[in-house]
């Protein structure tokens, strides 16, 4: 596996930052479509673009195929969404999660992998899951499953002082830090065997990085704050999947709001996220 470096993380995050919104500023959101394509081409993989409809006019989810050696085997689904709310540059949410995409298929580049993995970039999350829920319809259509799916969901704020961390009222905040540090792993209890393993493989595989891990009760129906991403129509089809976060609004101030810049956030942070989820891809997909 090759190494993730901030110079290419800051080269994504430079090309894909600025609203991103199908009703507002669809240009810009095909140009970002188009551009995470380009980069999943280059780094070899095989690229195609899903039609996502919706009622601003259609969209793309645009999905990079690592193929595995037992092609037989169902694909591990690693996403980002890649739109953004109306007002909003989107830096954190979501550009942050789309070069962590990027970053990886680039760093798993030369790992010849046993399962297919699938380097998904999805669209119209803020409106709903729109391009997940479409992908797993999809493929129930031509009876192709999942091996399991993590999605990425904001990866790139930090903040190391006392207080800067916050939780939902159902989690017992002292079993939690109070500074906003750390990378979460969100699991439900169908899930809890790949979220033990998630943050199990990020942790050997980035040992500076703090990694925590939330694994709520049932399917995570009742539990809305941790549904709030593309991991929630895989739980609702009882898919194993895990969110990979920063926890959003529990720690970030610039949420869905137009001071969501590069400048906020924490490239070294993105950087050391995109090694522990690499490294945790690269032995569970090649064992």
């Amino acid at each position: 596996m090759q190494k993730p470096e901030l110079l290419r993380i800051k080269s994504y995050l430079d090309a894909i930052v600025g609203e991103r919104n199908p009703f507002s500023s669809p240009d810009q959101l095909k140009r970002c479509g188009d551009y995470i394509a380009d980069q999943f081409r280059r780094f070899q993989l095989t690229v195609s673009s899903e039609p996502v409809p919706f009622e601003a006019g259609s969209s793309d989810n645009i999905l990079g195929y690592q193929m595995g050696t037992e092609s037989d085997l169902d694909p591990f689904v690693l996403a980002a969404h890649y739109d953004t709310v109306e007002g909003s540059p989107g830096a954190d949410d979501n550009a942050s999660a789309v070069a962590t995409l990027l970053e990886i298929a680039y760093c798993l580049q030369p790992v010849s992998l046993k399962t297919p993995l699938v380097f998904a970039a999805f669209t119209l999350e803020e409106y709903g899951f729109v391009g997940s829920h479409h992908h797993i319809l999809e493929a129930k259509k031509n009876n192709k499953g999942f091996n399991g799916m993590i999605s990425l969901e904001m990866v790139g704020y930090r903040d190391s002082k006392p207080g800067s961390q916050s939780y939902p009222v159902y989690v017992n905040a002292t079993e939690y830090p109070d500074t906003g540090d750390f990378i979460a792993v969100v699991g439900n209890e169908p899930s809890t065997e790949l979220t033990h393993q998630v943050t199990e493989g990020m942790r050997n595989s980035e040992p500076t990085l703090p990694v925590e891990q939330l694994i709520v009760p049932g399917s995570g129906i009742d539990f809305t704050e941790v549904r709030l991403s593309d991991h929630s129509p895989f739980w609702e089809h009882d898919i194993p999947a895990v969110m990979i976060t920063d926890t959003a609004f529990f720690r970030n101030p610039n949420y869905h709001q137009a001071t969501d810049t590069v400048e906020t956030l924490d490239l070294k942070f993105i950087r050391d996220t995109t090694e522990a989820v690499a490294g945790f891809l690269e032995r569970h997909l090649t064992g």
